[in-house]
């Protein structure tokens, strides 16, 4: 007698599904308002840098207790990676913790709010709705910060 194989292989019996172990940062709200170079030094001092992210579950995290209207994360705008000579792209900015683009290619950034203002708005900062703008650097807004301890998690899809 032969054994009774499913007609799909690929039935509810079996399921693919890709696992990957990613860091887990904690985020840090500051309530103090400073320039960006001020809360980048604060964060430096007191937790790993300013607040990175990654993917979509980073910012979700931060819901719903991420209530203020604005506040400076860890982007900055390299003039010298500018594509064009018509101010910023979206590829020129960097993190402060390390000096490079999105590893995993995720922004959020909220066009066309995204203008670079003559010059003067060239550090990133975040909404309450998790998306991202320029703003200038000089400007005191709130902040968030993150502890870049080694805590590891599963994310399956």
């Amino acid at each position: 007698m032969k054994p009774h194989l499913p007609a799909d292989p690929f039935s509810s019996r079996f399921s693919l599904s890709c696992c990957s172990k990613v860091p887990l940062r904690q985020y840090h709200y500051v309530d103090s308002v400073l320039s960006w170079y001020e809360a980048q030094q604060y964060c430096r001092e007191n937790f790993t840098d300013l607040a990175t992210f990654e993917s979509l579950d980073d910012i979700s995290r931060l819901q719903p207790t991420f209530a203020h209207k604005q506040a400076w994360i860890g982007l900055w705008d390299d003039p010298n990676a500018w594509k064009t000579s018509m101010g910023n792209q979206s590829n020129s900015w960097r993190w402060s913790v390390t000096e490079e683009t999105t590893t995993t290619g995720y922004q959020a950034w909220s066009y066309p709010n995204l203008d670079f203002y003559g010059g003067l708005e060239s550090c990133g900062m975040m909404r309450s709705g998790g998306s991202w703008g320029d703003y200038n650097c000089a400007a005191a807004l709130r902040f968030l910060c993150y502890n870049g301890k080694k805590r590891f998690g599963f994310l399956c899809r």
